[in-house]
C-alpha cells in the first residue's frame, strides 16, 4: 500500500486479513458492504449459539437481541473497517471453541485467522482456549490455537522476509501505533500527526527502522515519564469503556450521543447485573468477559478508543441476557 503522509511504499503496514476480504470482492465498495451485512447477520447467529451452551431458548434469544440492534455493529457494517470481520471471527471462534467433541478445533482455527485481521488479537485465542478447557484442564487445547496461529502467521512473515529481508510477523504498523500512545502530545486518543513533523527523519529510513526507530522513542518515553504514562493509561480506558463516540464528527450531534446511550448504558448495567445474577457457571462467565479484558489492557498499552472495545461487547451480551434466564442450565457436563 501507499503511505501518503510519507509518499512511499510499504508493504507490511497492515495484516493481509481484511485486504484479502476486500480482494475477495474485487474490490467494490458495494460488494464488501454487502458481505459485511452478511457477515454481522452470521455474528448474530454465533452468539446465539454460544448463548445456548449455557441458557436457555428465551435468553439466547435476548442475546441475539442485543446484538441485533446494537448500533455500533450497524454502523461499523457499513465502513471499509476491519471491525465486522473481526468480530464475526471472534464470535465464531468462541461460539465454536465451546461446542462438545471436536468442533473446538475449528474454532482454534478461526480464532488464529482472526490475528491476520486484528494483530493485536495475538494472545487472546490461547487464552481463550485455555479459560475454556476448564475444568478438566488439559494443554491441548492452548497448544492447538498458538500452534495455528504460528502456522497461519507463517507464509505472511516468510513473504515479509523474502520482500524486506526480516521475518515481520504481524506488521509495521506497532511501532507508529506504540508511539502514538507514549510520546510527549498523547492524551490517550489517536493523533499520527507526528508522523508528517517527523518525514524528515523517517523517509532515511527502512519500512523496518521506522516502526524499531518509534517503538524506542515510545518505550524512552515510558521510561522518562512513568507518572504520565500512568495518567495515560487512565485516560485510554476511560476512552475504550465510553458509553458515546468521543470524536467531533460524532460526539458533537447529539441525536447520536442519544442513540449511543440508550443502547449502551442499559447494556452495561445489564453486564453488571448478570455479573452476579445470570446463571451461568463462573468459568463461562471469566470466558465471556476476557476479551473485554483483554482489549482493555491491550488498548491502555497503545492508544484508547470505543472502536477497539465494540468486539467486546458481543460475548457479553449473553451475560447481560443471563439476567431474563428463567431456569439453570444444571444438567451441562462443564462449566465451558
Amino acid at each position: 500500500m501507499h503511505d501518503e503522509r510519507l509518499d512511499v511504499d510499504v508493504h507490511a503496514f497492515r495484516t493481509p486479513g481484511y485486504p484479502l476480504c476486500i480482494a475477495a470482492c474485487g474490490g467494490s465498495v458495494r460488494a464488501v458492504r454487502a458481505v459485511q451485512a452478511l457477515l454481522d447477520t452470521s455474528t448474530v447467529l454465533a452468539v446465539f449459539i454460544l448463548a445456548r451452551r449455557w441458557l436457555d431458548q428465551r435468553g439466547s434469544v435476548a442475546a441475539a437481541a442485543l446484538v441485533v440492534f446494537n448500533p455500533y455493529l450497524v454502523y461499523f457494517t457499513g465502513l471499509i473497517l476491519s471491525e465486522t470481520l473481526f468480530i464475526a471471527l471472534l464470535a465464531w471462534g468462541m461460539a465454536l471453541l465451546c461446542q462438545r467433541g471436536n468442533r473446538w478445533i475449528l474454532g482454534a482455527a478461526i480464532l488464529a485467522l482472526s490475528v491476520l485481521v486484528r494483530p493485536s488479537a495475538l494472545l487472546l485465542g490461547p487464552l481463550l482456549a485455555t479459560v475454556s478447557a476448564v475444568p478438566r484442564w488439559s494443554w491441548a487445547r492452548p497448544t492447538a490455537v498458538a500452534a495455528l496461529t504460528l502456522i497461519v502467521l507463517m507464509p505472511w512473515a516468510w513473504m515479509n522476509q523474502r520482500v524486506m529481508g526480516a521475518w515481520v510477523w504481524t506488521s509495521t504498523n506497532s511501532g507508529f501505533t506504540m508511539y502514538d500512545g507514549f510520546n510527549p502530545k498523547a492524551t490517550g486518543a489517536s493523533d499520527q500527526s507526528f508522523v508528517v513533523a517527523m518525514k524528515p527523519t523517517l523517509l532515511g529510513m527502512s519500512e523496518i527502522e521506522r516502526s524499531r526507530y518509534l517503538n524506542s522513542l515510545a518505550w524512552e518515553f515510558m521510561r522518562e515519564n512513568p507518572g504520565r504514562v500512568i495518567q495515560l493509561a487512565f485516560a485510554k480506558v476511560a476512552r475504550t469503556w465510553s458509553p458515546i463516540p468521543l470524536s467531533h464528527e460524532y460526539g458533537g450531534d447529539p441525536k447520536l450521543v442519544v442513540v449511543a446511550l440508550l443502547y449502551t448504558v442499559p447494556l452495561f448495567a445489564l453486564i453488571l447485573a448478570g455479573v452476579w445474577l445470570a446463571p451461568i457457571p463462573r468459568p463461562a462467565k471469566v470466558f465471556l468477559l476476557l476479551p473485554a479484558v483483554y482489549f482493555t489492557v491491550a488498548h491502555a498499552a497503545s492508544v484508547g478508543s470505543l472502536r477497539y472495545r465494540i468486539p467486546a461487547d458481543v460475548p457479553m451480551t449473553i451475560i447481560a441476557a443471563g439476567v431474563v434466564e428463567c431456569r439453570k442450565n444444571k444438567h451441562l457436563a462443564s462449566p465451558i
